[in-house]
């Protein structure tokens, strides 16, 4: 599947996990909590969960396997399928010794992922692997477990939320004894789209669970490890400005927004697609649609929302939008209909132009001179990818907002377009070809 404009905008749903079995769908969870709901409800647990221990019921897909075909043919007409693999360290074998290291794969979750990439393949989707789930690292006791039981969630919960953080500040085991197995055996699905290496990453470092060159790391590594295989790679944000701290080392970068409009100043700017943003790269939304912690809820508005991220999506640049999971909404069918209507209308990848260079414009009687397009260029190569970026993004801003006049005042009177061709726009371009010439890439460090 093509980034490039005039080629297809991605169109697709958040699956995440089958059914209602987070944990457990395509595999085994050694940390299963199914102990946490054995009858009768009150007696005692003697089982350590803060080790791994084999649960005793199937994943659910091996009990159900239909429920592949069922799913896909049901969303027959998106593009993409954004599906989760290890939540809650499902499908992740741990050495027996105490010491909870990663041993290995689990061959079950290996056998059902592929039956889901073959069914997908069949009916024209790809599928989008997104690895850990930050947010299995923030927990509260789950409703109706009884109070005698807390106890033991909290041991459970503790374990996983280690061995989460565990691997991200030192992905070593992660990246040789999974990564590099994993896209060694998928690789050649032609249903794989890219690999999202965590689910809303924020989370972790926002709670000072581990620092952000601690996160970096972790990242650059399993991008790295899945580099060899050709898979794309990319992380799932909830903002912006984290996506573009990654975006150097993504294939192309991936952020969240959702909507509600009866919250003032609630709903999500999403700025026009800048390329000079994200590195170079292009930009999907990888989760986008009416925000389901809305309070009020409003069931209406679960469709206006969704169409207006879609529609806004599109027409300002991205390269795709996934919309969350349509079993969620009160309103399922109608949710998926509209991401299926909207698929259905083919839409491209979108060009957006960036702000011209007004003045340089003006002075040159064309926005395709070579001087302007050599500002154009530097502007998007080397001020918007520089160490200070963000200064730079404010002095544009003041040069937008005051240049357009300038220009227009340029255009009525010759001598003041003369005056800023050879005064201003010559000595600019002149100067910073020398400095190019001098300096090269070095100038975005300054």
């Amino acid at each position: 599947m093509s980034f490039t404009v005039g080629s297809k905008f991605f169109v697709g749903i958040n699956l995440g996990w089958f059914e209602q079995a987070y944990s457990y769908d395509m595999g085994y969870s050694e940390f299963d909590d199914f102990p946490l709901w054995t009858y009768p409800p009150t007696a005692p647990i003697t089982l350590n969960l803060a080790v791994p221990n084999m649960p005793p019921h199937p994943p659910f897909l091996s009990q159900h396997p239909e429920a592949i075909e069922q799913y896909f043919s049901a969303i027959n007409g998106v593009d993409i399928v954004r599906l989760w693999l290890f939540e809650e360290l499902e499908g992740l074998v741990f050495t027996k010794d105490g010491n909870n290291n990663l041993s290995g794969i689990d061959p079950v979750f290996l056998t059902n992922l592929l039956a889901v990439l073959d069914s997908a393949n069949n009916h024209n989707i790809k599928v989008y692997l997104t690895l850990f789930n930050s947010w299995d690292t923030h927990s509260s006791p789950p409703a109706g477990l009884d109070p005698s039981r807390v106890g033991k969630y909290q041991e459970l919960f503790s374990a996983r939320k280690q061995i989460i953080l565990k691997i991200m500040q030192d992905p070593t085991d992660f990246c040789n004894k999974i990564i590099t197995p994993l896209v060694n055996i998928i690789k050649n699905k032609p249903a794989v789209f890219a690999i999202d290496i965590m689910n809303e990453p924020e989370s972790v470092t926002e709670n000072n669970m581990i620092t952000p060159a601690q996160l970096k790391s972790f990242v650059e590594s399993v991008a790295t490890a899945v580099n060899p295989s050709g898979i794309k790679v990319s992380i799932g944000c909830m903002r912006k400005n984290i996506a573009t701290s990654f975006s150097s080392t993504m294939d192309f970068s991936d952020i969240h927004v959702y909507n509600n409009p009866a919250i003032p100043n609630s709903q999500a700017q999403l700025d026009p697609y800048n390329s000079s943003d994200f590195s170079g790269k292009s930009c999907i939304l990888g989760e986008c649609g009416y925000a389901l912690d809305s309070s009020p809820y409003d069931i209406n508005q679960e469709v206006i929302v969704l169409q207006n991220l879609l529609q806004t999506t599109n027409d300002k640049g991205y390269a795709g939008a996934i919309a969350w999971r349509y079993t969620d909404y009160e309103n399922p069918d109608v949710v998926l209909q509209t991401v299926l209507s909207f698929a259905n209308t083919k839409p491209t990848i979108k060009a957006i132009k960036n702000p011209g260079c007004f003045i340089a414009t003006a002075a040159m009687d064309s926005e395709i001179h070579p001087h302007v397009q050599f500002l154009r260029e530097y502007r998007d190569n080397i001020l918007l990818r520089s160490s200070h970026k963000e200064q730079f993004e404010k002095l544009l801003d003041w040069y937008y907002k005051f240049s357009p006049p300038i220009a227009e005042a340029m255009n009525k009177d010759k001598n003041l377009k003369r005056v800023m061709k050879y005064i201003v726009v010559y000595p600019i371009v002149l100067s910073l070809k020398i400095l190019l010439k001098l300096l090269g890439n070095e100038l975005k460090d300054f």
